[in-house]
């Protein structure tokens, strides 16, 4: 009510302009007077109303005087409270944006200006500004969608300060005195860190469903060559605990699934420890059981390393978990007889990991997308990924240690990952993993 009032101020600040004009038509009318009064020495006539000019003019001056006073008090008054109420709602943290009726814009305050990135000013159409400005098309694009309920608030995203921001746009009626409809006001909410804790809630679900799956799928192959291999030499209990183990499984499996199906939803960054460890080192171990893997279907993997200790700051638990998803992809995509390499090096201040595989690789259309949650793309003759949610959660990794991913990839010719994280050679210490 404080935002309508602050507007309707305008219409009686125009009637006190109209009251000034009268002010100087009276002013000139005291002049006239004035310039009708007798010369010196010469008699004065009594008026129409039977009083002398000279008095009537002294009178009429004397009103336009006070009327003067009056008008300036009452401006003086007008824009203290004018600049009282534009002192409110430029300390609002909210945006705010007031429109007529025909959307030009009354009113804007400096958040709401930073939000939409927009130097217009009063006077200018909204609307028209879409063309040529992408916030301003995001907001009248969440406002189209609102189904014909101008009341309900309309969501949108803007990308400011380097990273989405996320607001919620209500738009509330701007009336007169008599409720005649005289625009509409828009105020823009940041909602950004809701959206983000909403985010990593969901995120935590949904990492620890992905995680889950890959050793419960091993532990029911496991589960089945137990019990395929021991047919017929296990005691009746032995039976018992093996069909227990796989209905746990199972179950986990289920719970899994749908955990991961109630997490479909944006995502926030994942966290990692930061420590002092070498790379290379990292790498050697987590390869080891991925080479049996590869032996068994026919498919050689082979690391190379630059022949010095490559020292970082990263998550020893993290970091070898994308290193093990970027190979499990290449050995799920790869032919047998095929090859993968792993080959590390140092760059300045670059520590460098590069896997490449011989597999079929990936159409262009699709690389776009392949660091999308529940991005998922099948060969002819592969099964696809779990979920789509593996290089996903890879690129949140390497990005929360301050590095990135990227791929290059030709169809028919495999594809090459590279992660690229920031060398410290002074992060190891006596205690370090050296």
């Amino acid at each position: 009510m404080k935002i309508v009032f602050a507007f309707l101020t305008g219409a009686a600040v125009a009637a006190l302009w109209s009251r000034a004009w009268f002010a100087r038509q009276f002013r000139t009318l005291v002049d006239w007077v004035a310039r009708s009064r007798p010369a010196e020495g010469m008699p004065e006539r009594p008026g129409a109303l039977g009083a002398q000019p000279g008095a009537l003019a002294d009178q009429i001056e004397a009103a336009a005087a006070r009327i003067e006073r009056h008008y300036e008090a009452r401006v003086a008054e007008l824009d203290h409270e004018r600049s009282k109420i534009d002192a409110i709602i430029e300390s609002v943290e909210d945006g705010l944006i007031v429109l007529d009726g025909t959307r030009r814009i009354v009113h804007i305050n400096e958040v709401a200006a930073a939000i939409l990135v927009l130097d217009a000013g009063p006077g200018m159409v909204l609307d028209s500004l879409a063309a040529e400005n992408p916030h301003v098309a995001r907001l009248l694009t969440a406002l189209a969608d609102q189904q014909g309920d101008a009341n309900a608030p309309a969501e949108f995203k803007v990308f400011l300060r380097g990273r989405d921001h996320t607001y919620i746009s209500r738009q509330l009626r701007w009336t007169g005195s008599s409720a005649e409809p005289l625009g509409a006001i828009l105020l823009l909410q940041d909602v950004t860190f809701i959206r983000d804790q909403e985010r990593q809630r969901t995120n935590l679900i949904a990492t620890l469903s992905h995680e889950l799956k890959t050793p419960l799928t091993s532990l029911s192959i496991g589960a089945e060559l137990m019990a395929e291999s021991a047919r017929g030499e296990v005691t009746e209990r032995q039976r018992e605990l093996l069909e227990t183990i796989r209905n746990d499984i199972d179950r986990l499996t289920a719970i899994a699934g749908n955990l991961l199906d109630a997490s479909r939803t944006s995502f926030a960054r994942i966290g990692v420890e930061r420590r002092p460890i070498l790379l290379d080192r990292v790498i050697g171990e987590v390869c080891r059981p991925l080479e049996l893997q590869a032996a068994e279907k026919n498919i050689t993997l082979v690391v190379r390393s630059c022949g010095r200790p490559i020292p970082i700051f990263g998550d020893p638990i993290k970091l070898p978990w994308v290193i093990t998803n970027l190979v499990g992809n290449s050995l799920r995509y790869t032919p047998a007889g095929g090859r993968i390499t792993i080959k590390l090096e140092r760059e300045g201040a670059i520590a460098r990991t590069i896997v490449t595989d011989t597999g079929h690789g990936i159409a262009p259309e699709l690389m776009p997308r392949i660091f999308e949650p529940y991005a998922q793309f099948s060969e002819t003759g592969f099964a696809m990924g779990s979920a789509g949610l593996g290089l996903y959660i890879a690129k949140e990794i390497v990005e929360a240690h301050n590095g990135r991913i990227f791929a290059q990839s030709d169809r028919g010719h495999g594809t090459m990952f590279t992660i690229e994280i920031p060398l410290r050679e002074d992060a190891l210490g006596p205690d370090s993993d050296r």
